[in-house]
C-alpha cells in the first residue's frame, strides 16, 4: 500500500495571487482548491492509495531555521508508521540547508523523505510547481522504487539530501548537486538512475528501518557556527 504524507512549510509553492498579482501565503494550498484536484487526478493515474496533507509551517524560506528544522523532523518521525513515504514542501532559497539538516538529524531511514518546491506560484505562467509534484509522486510511485532517505526533486534531478545547493532563480533545475558527486538521478519521460550514485546515497543511511521505533533523532542544533571564506594572509586566531 502506497500511503503519502504532504508536510507543507510555506514557500512559493504554497502561494497563490490577488487578482492585482500579488503573491500570498496560503497555509491551506494542499487541503483547498489549490492542489486537491490535482492531488487526486495523480493519485488516481499513479495507483497511490492515499494522500494526506498537513501544514505544520507557512514561512517564506529565508526564515526558517534549526527550531523549524525541529518541527519538520518531529512530524516525520511522529507519523513515520503511518505513511510509507514523504514529501516536504519547502521554499526555495533554504531547501538546501533544511534538507541537509534532516539528513543529518535523523538516521536509520527506511522510506523516501523528498523535498521539492517551485521558484513561481500554481496558476502563475511559468510556474513548475505542478511537474515537480508529479515528479516526486512519479519517483514515490515506482514499484521498481529503490530511494529512501532525504532528497530534492526539482525539475529533472533527484538529488541526495546533503548535496543540494541552488544555483539559480532563472531554470527550471535550479539546484544543482554540490561536489564530486553525482546527481542519483534523472527525470525525463522515464526516471533513470545512477546506480553508484543510489548506492552511495544508500549507503549512508544505516538499517534502513520501516518503523519509527528503530530511527535514531538527533535534532539538537548547535547555532554556535560561523562559515568563513579563506583568504590570503587571514589571521590564524580566527579558526
Amino acid at each position: 500500500m502506497k500511503k503519502i504524507l504532504i508536510i507543507s512549510t510555506g514557500g512559493t509553492i504554497s502561494q497563490t495571487h490577488t487578482e492585482e498579482g500579488i503573491a500570498i501565503s496560503n497555509e491551506k494550498a494542499f487541503t483547498g482548491d489549490t492542489f486537491v484536484n490535482i492531488l487526486n487526478k495523480l493519485k488516481k493515474e499513479l495507483d497511490i492509495d492515499i494522500i494526506d496533507s498537513k501544514t505544520i509551517l507557512n514561512k517564506d524560506s529565508s526564515n526558517i531555521g534549526p527550531e523549524d528544522w525541529k518541527k519538520i523532523i518531529e512530524t516525520i518521525v511522529e507519523e513515520y508508521d503511518n505513511y510509507t513515504s514523504f514529501i516536504i514542501t519547502h521554499g526555495t532559497n533554504t531547501m538546501g540547508y533544511t534538507c541537509s539538516a534532516v539528513s543529518f538529524a535523523i538516521e536509520n531511514v527506511g522510506k523516501p523523505i523528498i523535498f521539492t518546491g517551485s521558484q513561481v506560484s500554481y496558476g502563475v505562467a511559468g510556474t513548475y510547481a505542478v511537474i515537480n509534484l508529479e515528479n516526486v509522486l512519479r519517483v514515490i510511485a515506482d514499484d521498481n522504487c529503490k530511494l529512501s532517505g532525504v532528497c530534492c526533486v526539482f525539475g529533472s534531478k533527484i538529488i541526495t539530501g546533503t548535496r543540494v545547493k541552488k544555483k539559480t532563480e532563472f531554470e527550471y533545475d535550479a539546484f544543482k548537486t554540490f561536489g564530486r558527486v553525482s546527481d542519483i538521478a534523472n527525470i525525463g519521460n522515464s526516471i533513470v538512475y545512477n546506480e553508484n550514485a543510489l548506492e552511495k546515497h544508500l549507503s549512508f543511511l544505516g538499517s534502513k528501518s520501516k518503523s519509527k521505533k528503530e530511527l535514531i533523532v538527533k535534532n539538537n542544533f548547535d547555532t554556535n557556527i560561523i562559515s568563513l571564506t579563506e583568504f590570503p594572509r587571514i589571521k590564524s586566531r580566527l579558526f
